[in-house]
């Protein structure tokens, strides 16, 4: 695993020149993840100039092996389908009440790819080349659908070259440490995902915001 991380941090934004590829086939062939992010950011990925450097450089540091969280939200209720985690786990400075594991907080992001059920979602089948997209941002506090969080999805899909970006947002019970979520219809295919933004205090405690390195999945849809 870090020999890809690696692999990728030396790697993204490379290729360049790509949307030429041929029509989607009726069967997506997989694209491994370092071909996958390569073509992605080389073929216009929706994000900002910037990002793909911020990737490389959240890339490069949890390349030097720092574990993984092992968290699934409780507020998923998953009962078919398989669980997809993004590349790495990002993390945000400086925004939590100091404690002894420090004041960071560390960001996991994790797609359920259809056909799959997750009860605690408003429409709980998710059918075929549609992704539940999860973000949970560990020691946050609770959401609120009161205030949203500036947090976006961006997405491409390789077997397609479609694209798009769609905001985070609490799409399942409230829950702490805090989890955003989008169900994007991608189509089927290899799917390149970015989430980037920032998740608000909701306490009385005036913290910072959560200011979230990007981080990127590959997702078989």
């Amino acid at each position: 695993m870090i020999r890809r991380i690696v692999g990728i941090a030396a790697s993204v934004g490379i290729l360049v020149g790509l949307g030429s590829q041929a029509p989607a086939a009726a069967q997506p062939v997989p694209v491994d993840d370092l071909t996958a992010v390569r073509t992605a950011f080389g073929a216009g990925l929706p994000v900002g100039t910037l990002t793909a450097q911020s990737a490389l450089e959240t890339l490069g540091r949890v390349a030097a092996g720092v574990p993984r969280a092992s968290y699934f939200p409780r507020s998923a209720h998953l009962v078919e389908g398989v669980v997809q985690p993004f590349l790495y786990d990002t993390s945000a400075s400086d925004c939590l009440l100091p404690a002894a594991l420090g004041d960071d907080s560390v960001g996991v992001a994790q797609a359920v790819a259809g056909p799959a059920v997750d009860t605690s979602l408003p429409t709980p089948v998710i059918p075929p080349g549609t992704v539940n997209v999860l973000f949970s941002g560990l020691g946050t506090s609770m959401s609120s659908p009161h205030r949203g969080d500036p947090m976006t999805v961006s997405w491409l899909n390789l077997n397609t070259m479609r694209s798009g970006t769609a905001p985070l947002y609490q799409e399942r019970p409230a829950d702490s440490p805090r989890t955003l979520s989008n169900t994007i219809e991608t189509g089927r295919g290899t799917v390149v995902f970015l989430i980037s933004g920032s998740m608000l205090d909701n306490t009385s405690r005036d913290l910072p915001a959560c200011d979230f390195a990007p981080v990127v999945g590959v997702v078989q849809a």
